[in-house]
C-alpha cells in the first residue's frame, strides 16, 4: 500500500513541480495585481545632528531655501503606504557628512530618510540635501542697561533702576549679526506704581541706530533677567541763602533771589519728609566791598542731604542774584503827638514849640518805602530838667540795623501846673509875707489884737 502511494507521488514529478511553480507565479501575479507598488509623497522636518562639527571650526550655519523641511517620494506596496503618515518618517542631516561647495561659504548635507514602520519594504528614489551657508562665529558680552516704561503715580518719582540675575549677557552667532549689536536693554513697566518693584523681563538687543536686532539665529546666555525699580517720594523744598562780608560804603544787601526758587527733590519718605529747605553755604555769596548786585550760578547737587536727589537734573544749576543797594536819606514829618515824654515830674507840664518835627532818615530804598510818617514814633527824656525852655533830643523807635537818622532836637517848655484850689496862688485871705512878718514878732502867741 505504501509503495503504491509513493509510486503515485513520484510519478510525473517534474510536471508536478512545474505545476506548483506555475501556481505560485499565478498567485504572485494575482497578488501584485491586487496590491501593486505605488509612489507617494510625504513631508518631514529635518533633524540636524553633529552640529559640533561646525562650531569646532568656529563657524555657524544657516539653513537655506527652507531645506530644513523636506518633501520626498516613497515607493512601496499600496497596502503599506496607505497606513503611513508624515509623522512616520524621520529626516536626518548629519553635519559630519557635509560637502563644502566651491564657493567655500555654502555646503550640502545629505538627508537620510527613514520610516519608523516597514522601512525595509520602502524605497526612497530621490536623494535629498540640506543646503546651508557657513559664516564665522562671533561672541560678544554686553552689560545690560535698565530702562522703564510708563509713569509712576502722582507725587512719586523714579529712583534707581538696576539689572541683576544677571546683569551681563553673552551673545553668540553669525558675525554679520553679532557685530551690529550695540546694546542690551531690559525694560520694566512702572505705570502707576507708588512702591518699589521687581520683575523678570526679556532683554532686547539694539543696533547703534536703536533698531531691534533679530535674535532668531543668536544664542543668548539668559532669556530673562531681573530688573528692580525704586519708587521715591517727591517734595518741593525752598532754597535758603545767606551772605558773608559787608558791601562797600553805604551799600547793603537788600535781598537774595534764585531761579528756580523751589526745587523738587526725591528720596525715601523717611529722608525727604522731615526736610523743609536746602541751605546753601554763605561763603558761596561773598559781598565784601561790593557796590552792585552779585549774580552767580551755583550747583546745588553737592548740598543735597544724603539719600536725596533732584527730580529734574536740569534744576542742578541755580541762578542766584544778591541785590545790593546804597543807603538813601529822606525827610519825614512827625507830629509831636507821636512822641512819648519820659521823666516829667509830677505837677509839671510840657509844651512843644512846634507841632511837627522833621526827621532825616537814611536806609535802603526798599526799607524807606516801608516807612510811613504817621507810624513813626519816638521818645524824649526830660528827667532832671527844671522849669523853663529846653532843647531835648528825640529818639526814634526804628530798627537800628536797617535805619539811621540824623540828630533831632525839639524845643519844649516845662512849667508848673496851675492848681485852682490853691489859695496861695489865688490871693484869698491868707496873710502876705509882709503881714506875717508884722504880726509874728508882736504876737507870738498867735492871739489877735482887739
Amino acid at each position: 500500500m505504501g509503495n503504491k502511494f509513493l509510486k503515485a507521488l513520484t510519478n510525473n514529478l517534474g510536471f508536478k513541480i512545474l505545476a506548483v511553480a506555475l501556481a505560485f507565479i499565478l498567485w504572485l501575479a494575482v497578488y501584485n495585481i491586487d496590491d501593486p507598488k505605488q509612489t507617494k509623497t510625504y513631508t518631514a522636518s529635518v533633524t540636524i545632528e553633529n552640529t559640533s562639527v561646525i562650531t569646532e571650526q568656529n563657524k555657524c550655519y544657516e539653513v537655506l531655501d527652507g531645506s530644513n523641511v523636506v518633501t520626498f517620494a516613497v515607493t512601496g506596496k499600496r497596502s503599506i503606504l496607505k497606513n503611513l503618515e508624515n509623522t512616520d518618517f524621520r529626516a536626518t542631516a548629519d553635519m559630519s557628512r557635509m560637502v563644502l561647495n566651491e564657493d567655500g561659504v555654502t555646503a550640502n548635507v545629505p538627508i537620510e530618510i527613514s520610516s519608523v514602520r516597514s522601512n525595509s519594504s520602502l524605497n526612497y528614489p530621490n536623494k535629498k540635501y540640506l543646503k546651508i551657508s557657513l559664516e564665522d562665529l562671533m561672541s560678544k558680552r554686553l552689560v545690560i542697561s535698565a530702562d522703564t516704561s510708563g509713569t509712576v503715580a502722582e507725587g512719586y518719582a523714579l529712583g534707581d533702576v538696576t539689572v541683576t540675575n544677571p546683569n551681563v549677557l553673552k551673545v553668540s552667532g553669525p558675525a554679520s549679526i553679532v557685530s551690529t549689536i550695540n546694546s542690551a536693554v531690559a525694560t520694566i513697566d512702572v505705570e502707576g506704581m507708588s512702591v518699589n518693584l521687581s520683575d523678570n523681563v526679556v532683554p532686547v538687543l539694539y543696533d547703534e541706530n536703536g533698531k531691534e536686532v533679530d535674535t532668531t539665529r543668536l544664542t543668548i546666555s539668559n532669556t530673562t533677567v531681573t530688573v528692580s525699580a525704586k519708587i521715591l517720594v517727591v517734595k518741593e523744598l525752598k532754597l535758603a541763602f545767606s551772605t558773608v562780608g559787608t558791601p562797600g560804603g553805604e551799600y547793603n544787601v537788600v535781598g537774595i533771589t534764585s531761579d528756580p526758587a523751589v526745587i523738587a527733590v526725591k528720596g525715601a519718605a523717611s529722608v525727604v519728609n522731615p526736610l523743609t529747605t536746602i541751605t546753601i553755604p554763605e561763603e558761596l555769596l561773598n559781598v565784601s566791598g561790593l557796590r552792585e548786585d552779585l549774580t552767580t550760578t551755583i550747583d546745588i547737587t553737592e548740598f543735597l542731604p544724603e539719600g536725596v536727589a533732584l527730580v529734574d537734573s536740569a534744576d542742578a544749576k541755580v541762578a542766584v542774584t544778591v541785590r545790593i543797594e546804597p543807603y538813601k536819606a529822606q525827610s519825614y514829618p512827625i507830629s509831636v503827638n507821636q512822641i512819648t515824654v519820659l521823666g516829667l515830674e509830677e505837677g509839671h507840664e510840657i509844651t512843644f514849640k512846634d507841632a511837627t518835627i522833621y526827621a532825616t532818615i537814611s536806609a535802603l530804598q526798599s526799607n524807606l518805602n516801608l516807612l510811613n510818617a504817621d507810624q513813626i514814633t519816638g521818645t524824649i527824656d526830660v528827667s532832671g530838667l527844671s522849669v523853663g525852655t529846653h532843647q531835648v533830643p528825640v529818639v526814634l523807635d526804628l530798627d537800628s540795623q536797617n535805619y539811621a537818622y540824623q540828630m533831632i532836637t525839639v524845643e519844649v517848655t516845662i512849667s508848673i501846673v496851675d492848681d485852682p484850689g490853691n489859695e496861695d496862688d489865688a490871693g484869698g485871705d491868707t496873710p502876705s509875707d509882709e503881714e506875717e512878718n508884722t504880726n509874728g514878732p508882736d504876737n507870738e502867741s498867735g492871739i489877735e489884737n482887739e
